[in-house]
C-alpha cells in the first residue's frame, strides 16, 4: 500500500503571519499536476472583521502576468468557524450570543441547525438559554459555558471550555462541522475568530494553458493588522510517482 506522500504534494503556500494588510504567496507550478487545493486559515478577526482570499495563476514562479482563477472569497468573522473565543467583560443584563451549528449533511456539504440565543440575565436559567452576569466576569463566563454545553438545551457539536471570563468553544468531535456566532455588544461579550478556513480547487484544464500559464499562488487582502493569516496546497494526481516532500521531519505510524 502507497502512503499518502508518495502522491499527494503538499506546500505552505503563504506562510503563518501578522501585521500585514495584503500578502500574496509564493506561485506553485502545475505542469505535472492535475490538481491543486488551497486551504486559507485566519485566526484572530472580531467585531465585524472580514479580508478577501483568492487564488491566481502566472506564467512562472515570479508571479509574472498574474490573473486571477474564479472568484474572489471574502472570509467574515463569525462564519462557520471551528473555533473561537468569547471574552465576558462586564456583561450586561440582555446581551446576547446567537450560535448556529453546522453539521455534514448529503455529499460533505455543510447544513445550518437551529441558530440559538443565550442571553445574560441575573440568574443561570439552563432551560430559557439564560446565563447568569449578575457575578464576576469569571463567574459570567462559567455560566455562558454551562448554558452551552447542557445536554437539553446546550448547542449540538460544540463545546464551550470556561477559564478566567474567557469561554472557548470548539468542536466536540474536531473536523466534524462548524459553527456561526454573533455576539450583541461586542465590547462586553468580546469575541474572536481562532480557526476560519476557506478552501479553493483549481483543475490544469481551468488554467489558461494556451498562453502559457503554468503556476498558481494565493493572496490575501484587506487583512486588519492583528489577524494572522496562512495557506496550504495540496497538489494531486502527480504525472508521476513519488513526489518529493520538502519536510525537515518525516515519519510514519509503522
Amino acid at each position: 500500500m502507497h502512503d499518502i506522500v508518495e502522491s499527494t504534494k503538499l506546500d505552505c503556500a503563504v506562510y503563518p503571519q501578522v501585521g500585514a494588510t495584503s500578502v500574496t504567496g509564493e506561485y506553485f507550478r502545475m505542469d505535472k499536476y492535475a490538481k491543486a487545493l488551497f486551504t486559507a486559515q485566519v485566526r484572530g478577526q472580531h467585531a465585524a472583521d472580514d479580508l478577501t482570499f483568492a487564488v491566481y495563476e502566472a506564467t512562472d514562479a515570479t508571479g509574472s502576468d498574474a490573473q486571477q482563477l474564479g472568484a474572489t472569497i471574502t472570509m467574515a468573522q463569525g462564519i462557520k468557524v471551528t473555533r473561537a473565543t468569547v471574552t465576558c467583560t462586564t456583561v450586561a443584563a440582555a446581551d446576547t450570543l446567537i450560535i448556529t451549528p453546522y453539521t455534514f449533511t448529503g455529499q460533505g456539504a455543510l447544513t445550518a441547525g437551529t441558530a440559538l440565543t443565550f442571553t445574560a440575565g441575573t440568574s443561570e436559567v439552563l432551560a430559557s438559554r439564560q446565563f447568569d452576569q449578575s457575578g464576576t466576569d469569571t463567574a459570567c463566563g462559567t455560566s455562558l459555558a454551562a448554558c452551552i454545553n447542557d445536554a437539553t438545551y446546550g448547542v449540538p457539536g460544540v463545546l464551550a471550555a470556561a477559564a478566567a471570563g474567557v469561554v472557548t468553544l470548539t468542536m466536540d468531535e474536531p473536523g466534524d462541522g462548524a459553527f456561526t456566532y454573533v455576539e450583541s455588544d461586542a465590547a462586553t461579550l468580546v469575541a474572536a475568530d481562532c480557526i476560519q478556513q476557506a478552501t479553493f480547487e483549481v483543475a490544469v484544464q481551468d488554467m489558461d494553458r494556451a498562453d502559457d500559464f503554468t503556476h498558481v499562488g494565493a493572496r490575501f487582502a484587506s487583512i486588519e493588522t492583528d489577524v494572522t493569516t496562512s495557506c496550504s496546497l495540496v497538489r494531486a494526481v502527480a504525472g508521476y510517482q513519488p513526489v518529493g516532500q520538502v519536510s525537515a521531519y518525516t515519519d510514519d505510524a509503522s
